[in-house]
């Protein structure tokens, strides 16, 4: 099958959050994407869990002929669409990345696939 390809997926914040909801609903990520079969890894960063813009990362594996990708696409979708202050996603995939917020999500959608399948 191969090695998988690891993207990282940041949730920033939005202004005002409370910290327990917010890293409460990155573990709700999480367990959504392992819930797809999507394995999922700790971002270890420099001085704890989140970066000094109150983000969280999530490592999340790439397997599988394709299908990974429209997968991690509907699940962030999904996930975004249901927080009242979701802030916003970072797709990273090496040196690249894309940003991605709930008001933009479905219009950006399809850019995000293009974006993941370009670096298979």
């Amino acid at each position: 099958m191969g090695e998988p390809r690891w993207v990282e997926v940041r949730v920033v914040a939005d202004g005002g959050v409370d910290e327990k909801r917010f890293v409460k609903a990155v573990q709700q990520l999480r367990k959504e994407l392992a819930g797809e079969g999507l394995p999922t890894q700790d971002v270890k960063e420099p001085g704890g869990l989140a970066q000094d813009d109150g983000s969280i990362a999530i490592a999340v594996a790439l397997v599988g002929a394709g299908g990974a990708v429209p997968t991690l696409v509907a699940v962030l979708r999904d996930w975004i669409q249901r927080r009242k202050s979701p802030g916003k996603i970072v797709v990273t995939l090496g040196d690249d990345a894309i940003e991605m917020e709930r008001p933009t999500f479905d219009e950006r959608a399809e850019l995000l696939e293009a974006f993941l399948k370009r670096h298979s």
